[in-house]
């Protein structure tokens, strides 16, 4: 009993806190011009701008979008320091309707809009949390650790479409862990945000759950279609060329010696060595990783939950670019954690206090730039290695049956 009230106490004043902290700095954030325009929400806003003042089409036109955040940040940038709109076409009939020339204004209801998206995640997997008998207080104490989760935080002070791959990602767990297949499908189509990040998710379902794949095919076709009749043939190609670029990890913004994925802890270790040699290494195990999950998923019984939270875990590591935002993904493998929990409702608070542990853990993590990219990757580590234990023991378990 005690204990259980240790834990209670533990969540409130986390929520509190973290509350408390998450308002002053997006107060801070948002009444600093020089913090709102230097947040990659620019590049989302200089999207929808362009889109209406010259046309969907024209979106990818550097010039332009130079010319529109040079309006904001009020002095002249070079080329080079354009921070480029290099996200998906389909997003900018949304940004159309969310960003006027009030640039405060538009930061917070893309804002808001990706926190709902989160929240629908949150909720989403609460769900999924129910269905497996998970006691009711873990799945509140869970939901709400999702949404004050600190990357999921960041993703939204910095006017990122984080919320969108989050959601995707959501569904495509939910309906994995229901047999609605198509489901599934349709909601990882959504994580082509990240295509990269999507290519992970989706090629392990090629074998195992075909339908999957197929509704994943269908959704993001869709997508693409929408998206290059958007552009046309010249906004197309300008989109390309956008995609190519940024690919390249030169261009202002990408920042792959900050990333927290293998690329950017390779740049640390190994300053010196060339950046093409090692994102080449990086794209070499990108591809060999996701053809060792296909085959991990091919070959897998009926522990679907371990698979997708070590699917996820493992992505993150390996995938060529991921900021901070990204890490927004993990909320996924934290709830299936609590949903592999020993029943128990102290073994399911150990998992459901997960996200207020590792925000703080996130947040000490910046007292030194060493801890900074260091903690990251010990958590997703740690996760890595837990879902590989569950199905070690799980199979070791169905051997002595």
């Amino acid at each position: 009993m005690y204990k259980i009230g240790y834990y209670r106490i533990f969540v409130i004043a986390s929520i509190i806190s973290l509350s408390i902290s998450y308002a002053g700095v997006w107060f801070r954030l948002i009444n600093n011009p020089i913090e709102r325009t230097g947040s990659d929400f620019i590049a989302f806003y200089t999207a929808g701008r362009v889109a209406q003042e010259k046309g969907a089409s024209r979106v990818y036109d550097i010039a332009l979008q130079r010319q529109m955040e040079e309006e904001q940040v009020g002095f002249t940038l070079a080329p080079e320091q354009v921070l480029q709109y290099n996200h998906m076409p389909f997003l900018i009939l949304v940004l159309q309707q969310i960003v006027t020339a009030d640039y405060v204004g538009s930061f917070v209801r893309w804002a808001l809009l990706m926190a709902l998206f989160q929240a629908a995640a949150v909720i989403l997997l609460g769900r999924m949390l129910k269905r497996a008998r998970i006691k009711p207080s873990s799945v509140r104490i869970a939901r709400v650790g999702g949404m004050l989760f600190l990357p999921a935080f960041f993703s939204l002070m910095n006017g990122q479409d984080t919320g969108i791959l989050l959601l995707g990602a959501a569904i495509w767990t939910y309906g994995l862990l229901t047999d609605s297949e198509w489901i599934a499908g349709l909601g990882l189509s959504l994580t082509v945000v990240r295509p990269h990040i999507a290519l992970v998710l989706a090629a392990p379902m090629l074998f195992k759950h075909t339908k999957v794949f197929l509704a994943f095919a269908a959704g993001s076709g869709a997508l693409a279609i929408f998206s290059f009749a958007l552009l046309g043939l010249q906004g197309a190609q300008q989109f390309i060329h956008v995609i190519l670029v940024s690919a390249s990890g030169d261009w202002y913004g990408i920042k792959q010696n900050v990333m927290f994925n293998l690329i950017g802890l390779a740049m640390r270790i190994f300053p010196h060595l060339d950046a093409n040699t090692i994102r080449t290494a990086g794209w070499i195990i990108y591809g060999a990783s996701i053809a060792a999950l296909t085959n991990a998923w091919r070959r897998s019984g009926k522990q679907t939950d371990t698979l997708i939270g070590l699917t996820v875990s493992w992505a993150v590591l390996i995938v060529p670019h991921l900021h901070f935002h990204d890490l927004a993904l993990m909320i996924v493998p934290i709830f299936i954690l609590v949903r592999c929990a020993p029943t128990g409702r102290l073994t399911e608070l150990h998992a459901a206090i997960l996200p207020f542990g590792i925000s703080f853990l996130l947040l000490a993590s910046n007292i030194t730039p060493l801890l900074q990219f260091t903690v990251p990757y010990l958590v997703v580590s740690w996760f890595i290695a837990r879902f590989w234990s569950i199905r070690f023991t799980f199979e070791r378990q169905a051997i002595g049956r």
